[in-house]
C-alpha cells in the first residue's frame, strides 16, 4: 500500500507526490481463465487439441490445467508464477499511457507525432526516492530535472528527491502549493492596505482567479485619482476587477479608498515601473466609465424602454419589448396570488429591469457583468422607489446555486417570472437539456426559482405560473405568434423540468428518497408547501406508531390496486363494529385535517392522520374486506378507499419505505 498522495499545480506545471511507495510489486500467483470444459476435453474426457493449446500458450503442461466452476458455466484454469517486478519498471512502462489518457474538456496537439494534452508539454520530471524513472512522451524523456519561474532562470532546475520538490522551486521562484499561494496572497495584501487604513474587498473568485494564473505572486499598492469615488461602487470594483484583475481597497464602514491592489507574476519587478503601468490603465479605463455613466444618466432609463423594440431578444420570440410587456403580466398574476405585495411598485420594477441592456455601459461592452445590477444603480440614482431599484438589482439572483437570494418580495417575485419566462422560452426554441448538456442553463434557473419560493414561503403553483407564462408566447400581442400544435407538450416538458429539480432539492437538503416521492405524489405542484410537508414527515418518521400506520396504508393501497371503486360508503351496510368505527373517526377527523393542511401545520396534520392508526389496525384485524359477498365487498372497498382519499391529501404514505423493507 502506498502513502498519502499530494497535488501541485500552477498555470505551468502539475505535479503529484506518492509517499511510501513500495520498491516492488511483488510475487504472486495468478489464475488463467481458458475455454470452456465442454470444449477443452471430449465425451471420454480426454483433452482436446484447444485444451492443449491453451496450456502450451501460458507455458504449461495438459496436467497442469484444472476445471473450475464460474457463474458462465465450468471453464479450464491454470495458475501462473508472477515473479515481483521493480516499482521503477512498472513506472517507466506505464506512465507514459497515463499522462497522455488523462482527460480534459478540451485538448490540443502540441508536437509532431500527434500527442495531444491539454497544454504543450515542455518538460517532464519522474524520480522514484533518487532514482530517475526513464520513459518518453512523445519527444520528450522523462527526468530528474524541472523549470523555474519563466521571469526568473531559462536554466532547468535540479531535482535530487521529491522532499525537496517545493522548497527547491521556491528557491527558483515558484509557489507549487495552491494553497500557499493563496495564503500568501491574502496576507501580503492586508499587510500593504493596512498602511493605508483600510481592507481588501472580499472577492473569493477573484482570489481564487489570481491563485491559479500565477506561480509567485507579488501585490503591489496603487492609487487613483479620488474624483472616481464618485462613481457607483459597483462600477468601480468591475472596473478594477475585470479589466486589470486589481482588487478593491476599502475603509472600516465599507466605503471605497482610492486605492487598488494588483497581483504581479514577475519576481523581483520594479514594483514602481509596474504601480505606474496598472495606475495609467486604471485611469483609462475610469474615464470611460465616467463618460458611460454620465452618459446614461442623462438619458434615464423610460427611454430605453421604448428602444427595447428594436432589440431581438431571441429569433421568432420577439423584442425585449415583448419579454418586458411579458414580464409585467406575470408580476400582476403573482401580485395577485402573494399577499402583502405592492403591485405598482412591482410592475414599475418589471417595466424598467431589462432597460439597462441598453445602457453605453453594458452595451458597449465595457461592463457587461454589470448586467441587471446596472438597472438597480441606475434607478436609484435617478430617484425611484426604494423597492422599486432594488427589486432590478435582485432579479437576476439567484445567478448560481451559492449565490444569494433576493432580499425583498419584489426583488424575489421579479426574478421568479424572469427565470420562468426564460425557461418557457428556451423550451419553445427546442432547446431542451438533455443529459449533462444545458447551453442556457434551464436547470439552474429552475433551481433558482425552487429557492426562492422555499426562502419566502410562497404558496406559489407551479403549473399555473407556467400556464400564464407560456400563454403570453401565444398572445396576440406579446412576443411573436408560434404555432399552437406542441403547446401542451412544451408545458409537460417543463413541468417535469420543475419536479426533477424539485426532487433534487429536497434529496439535497437532507430528505429521503421515499418521503420525497411521498409528498411529491399528492402536492409537487405547490414547492414551498412539499418543502414544509416533507419536513413534517421526516420529523415524524422516528415515532413507533408512524411504522404501524404505514404498514397499514401499504394494505390498504395493495387492496385497492386492482379495483375500480366510486362512491362513498353506505353506513346501513356494516357489519362490524371496526367498521362503524374506523367510518366514524375518518368522518369527525376530516374537517380537522383539512382545516391544518389549509393552515400549513403539518405537524397537527400528521398528529390528526395518526389518530386513525388504532381504527385502521382493528379493521384489518376484524373485517374480511374480500368477501363473497358483492354488496358488503363493494361497501367496504369504499371505506377504504374514503380513507385513502383522507391520507392522500397529506401524502402518499403507501410509498414511504421502512426500514425492515430495504
Amino acid at each position: 500500500m502506498t502513502g498519502a498522495a499530494e497535488v501541485f499545480f500552477t498555470p505551468r506545471r502539475l505535479a503529484l507526490r506518492i509517499r511510501d511507495v513500495p520498491e516492488e510489486k511483488p510475487a504472486g500467483v495468478i489464475e488463467i481463465q481458458g475455454p470452456p470444459k465442454r470444449v477443452g476435453f471430449d465425451s471420454e474426457g480426454r483433452p482436446t487439441p484447444t485444451a492443449i493449446g491453451f496450456a502450451r500458450a501460458q507455458g504449461k503442461d495438459i496436467g497442469d490445467v484444472y476445471v473450475k466452476q464460474t457463474p458462465r458455466g465450468e471453464y479450464l484454469f491454470v495458475r501462473k508464477d508472477v515473479p515481483a517486478v521493480p516499482t521503477a519498471q512498472l513506472l517507466a512502462q506505464r506512465l507514459g499511457e497515463i499522462i497522455t489518457t488523462l482527460p480534459f474538456p478540451r485538448t490540443m496537439r502540441w508536437d509532431s507525432e500527434g500527442l495531444r494534452f491539454s497544454r504543450p508539454v515542455r518538460w517532464v520530471l519522474c524520480i522514484l526516492g533518487q532514482e530517475v524513472v526513464n520513459f518518453a512522451i512523445g519527444g520528450l524523456l522523462a527526468g530528474n530535472r524541472t523549470q523555474g519561474h519563466r521571469n526568473w532562470t531559462a536554466e532547468p532546475v535540479l531535482i535530487e528527491d521529491p522532499e525537496s520538490y517545493e522548497e527547491i522551486l521556491y528557491r527558483h521562484r515558484v509557489v507549487v502549493f495552491p494553497e500557499r499561494r493563496r495564503q500568501e496572497v491574502l496576507a501580503q495584501m492586508e499587510e500593504l492596505v493596512a498602511a493605508v487604513g483600510g481592507s481588501v474587498v472580499p472577492d473569493k473568485e477573484l482570489v481564487e482567479e489570481t491563485v491559479n494564473i500565477t506561480e509567485f505572486p507579488e501585490p503591489i499598492l496603487g492609487s487613483f485619482n479620488p474624483d472616481y469615488l464618485n462613481l457607483p461602487r459597483e462600477v468601480l470594483v468591475t472596473a478594477l476587477k475585470m479589466h486589470q484583475r486589481c482588487f478593491s481597497v476599502q475603509d472600516q464602514d465599507g466605503r471605497l479608498l482610492p486605492y487598488f491592489v494588483a497581483v504581479t507574476n514577475t519576481p523581483d519587478c520594479d514594483r514602481n515601473y509596474v504601480r505606474m503601468w496598472y495606475e495609467r490603465a486604471i485611469e483609462s479605463r475610469m474615464r470611460d466609465a465616467r463618460f458611460f455613466v454620465l452618459a446614461d444618466l442623462q438619458t434615464g432609463l423610460e427611454p430605453l424602454v421604448e428602444e427595447e423594440r428594436r432589440v431581438v431578444w431571441i429569433e421568432g420570440l420577439g423584442s425585449y419589448y415583448d419579454k418586458t410587456q411579458r414580464l409585467r403580466a406575470l408580476c400582476r398574476y403573482l401580485a395577485g396570488v402573494v399577499p402583502g405585495v405592492d403591485a405598482e411598485l412591482l410592475d414599475r420594477a418589471a417595466f424598467l429591469c431589462k432597460a439597462d441592456l441598453l445602457t453605453q455601459v453594458v452595451r458597449e461592452k465595457e461592463f457587461t457583468s454589470l448586467q441587471g445590477i446596472m438597472g438597480g444603480v441606475y434607478a436609484r440614482m435617478l430617484g425611484e422607489p426604494e423597492m422599486v431599484w432594488k427589486a432590478i438589482a435582485e432579479h437576476y439572483q439567484p445567478r448560481s446555486l451559492d449565490d444569494e437570494l433576493p432580499r425583498t418580495a419584489p426583488g424575489a417575485l421579479l426574478s421568479v417570472v424572469d427565470k420562468v419566462d426564460n425557461i418557457v422560452a428556451t423550451y419553445l426554441t427546442g432547446n431542451i437539456p438533455t443529459g449533462s448538456e444545458d447551453p442556457f442553463a434551464v436547470r439552474r434557473q429552475a433551481t433558482g426559482v425552487l429557492l426562492i419560493i422555499f426562502a419566502w414561503r410562497w404558496a406559489v403553483g407551479i403549473p399555473e405560473l407556467v400556464d400564464k407564462g407560456l400563454a403570453l408566447f401565444f398572445s396576440e400581442n406579446l412576443g411573436a405568434p408560434i404555432a399552437a400544435e406542441n403547446k401542451n407538450d412544451i408545458r409537460d416538458l417543463v413541468l417535469g423540468l420543475f419536479q426533477e429539480r424539485l426532487t433534487a432539492l429536497l434529496t439535497d437538503r437532507g430528505i429521503r428518497y421515499d418521503i420525497v416521492n411521498a409528498v411529491l405524489a399528492t402536492v409537487w405542484h405547490t414547492p414551498s408547501e412539499a418543502y414544509l410537508r416533507a419536513q413534517a414527515l421526516t420529523d415524524f418518521r422516528n415515532r413507533p406508531e408512524f411504522a404501524r400506520l404505514i404498514i397499514g396504508q401499504k394494505r390498504v393501497n395493495n387492496i385497492l390496486r386492482e379495483q375500480n371503486v366510486n362512491g362513498m360508503p353506505d353506513p346501513a351496510l356494516f357489519q362490524m363494529d371496526a367498521e362503524r368505527m374506523l367510518w366514524e373517526r375518518a368522518q369527525a377527523l376530516e374537517p380537522d385535517l383539512k382545516k391544518t393542511l389549509a393552515q400549513g401545520d403539518y405537524h397537527r396534520a400528521l398528529e390528526t392522520a395518526l389518530s386513525l392508526r388504532e381504527p385502521i389496525d382493528r379493521f384489518f384485524d376484524d373485517v374480511l374486506v374480500m368477501c363473497e359477498e358483492e354488496e358488503l365487498r363493494t361497501n367496504r372497498l369504499r371505506l377504504l378507499a374514503y380513507v385513502r382519499t383522507l391520507f392522500g391529501e397529506l401524502a402518499d404514505l403507501s410509498r414511504v419505505v421502512l426500514d425492515q423493507e430495504v
